[in-house]
């Protein structure tokens, strides 16, 4: 071996990205499961036991954790991401569905559907250590990567309501469509589904004017790539993907994935996207840059993951 070849061997080892594989983390509502999937080999690595009725999922690689939220039992399943299985039930009241950690990884946000209320949970302590009053059904939950912002979508009243993380003091609240749903943000603009107007608005954070996209028949989550060139946004009634260019404002292509896909989350370090299929029982993966189909994975029962649902290792 060559001294050159040598220093590249050694490279590749320092850093994860020349050996990264990721791992997919998906809830199942129907199996009261997590599915824990080898995107790469196409086979689920685990099948874990969590709460009844699991939905949302938010992954700290800070703390090798990611908690789901229960929306059947009124709980929070923490899941040691090392072992695999969940070392603490946090228990909570009403309906748990949106979920999400700070910025700096030192709190959690549950949405509380039911009660129209915020827990907060601390991550060291793993104990709710506030409650807010938020608006009617609250549903999509995302802080912002500066730790400027928290943005919970408010379903039954068409609301987005902004947070300073710093205070959980309320900054604004802004009109959006019908039903607005999943939540997603990526440098300054937030996108939210409007699930009953078959749209998607985005928020500028800055200035917080907003616009809207039409999409596909009952979307449910959105993602952005890294430059906010694209938009992919899941249509739980045509069974598609709606991919959005930025610049035009306009879709500019369908990409068939599974039954009823619902979460969706975006990898662009191995140039993929991942969707959760709640019909078909599945997820499937998509060529991030060539925006085709792949292939489809089988999970647990009814799969949502909804949320940010992908770790490398």
């Amino acid at each position: 071996m060559t001294f050159k070849n040598l220093i590249l061997v050694i490279l590749c080892i320092s850093f994860s990205g020349c050996f990264s594989a990721p791992i997919a983390y998906i809830t199942n509502q129907g199996s009261n499961t997590v599915s824990v999937v080898d995107i790469k080999k196409k086979k689920i690595r685990q099948e874990i036991s969590v709460g009844n009725g699991p939905v949302g999922i938010a992954i700290s690689l800070k703390q090798s954790y990611a908690y789901i939220s229960n929306a059947n039992d009124s709980s929070v399943s923490v899941l040691d991401l090392q072992r695999n299985e969940v070392i603490k039930t946090i228990k909570l009241n009403g309906t748990p569905v949106g979920i999400t950690k700070s910025t700096n990884d030192d709190y959690i946000f549950v949405s509380d559907w039911f009660n129209s209320e915020i827990y907060v949970i601390e991550t060291k302590s793993l104990v709710v250590i506030k409650k807010m009053t938020v608006g009617k059904s609250p549903s999509g939950i995302i802080c912002d990567t500066k730790g400027k912002y928290l943005f919970i979508s408010n379903r039954d009243e068409n609301t987005v309501e902004i947070y300073n993380q710093s205070d959980l003091n309320l900054v604004n609240k802004i009109k959006v469509g019908m039903h607005p749903y999943g939540v997603f943000v990526n440098k300054d603009l937030l996108f939210v589904v409007n699930v009953l107007d078959d749209s998607i608005s985005i928020v500028n954070t800055s200035s917080f004017a907003s616009e809207t996209i039409k999409v596909g028949d009952h979307p449910y989550g959105v993602v952005s790539d890294l430059n906010n060139h694209f938009a992919f946004v899941t249509n739980t009634q045509d069974d598609n993907i709606s991919v959005i260019d930025l610049k035009s404002k306009k879709e500019v292509k369908k990409i068939k994935v599974g039954g009823n896909p619902e979460g969706i989350d975006i990898n662009e370090q191995n140039n993929m996207l991942i969707t959760s299929n709640w019909r078909s029982d599945s997820i499937s993966i998509i060529d991030l840059e060539k925006q085709e189909y792949l292939y489809e994975i089988k999970t647990g029962k009814q799969s949502r993951s909804f949320g940010q649902f992908i770790k490398i290792d």
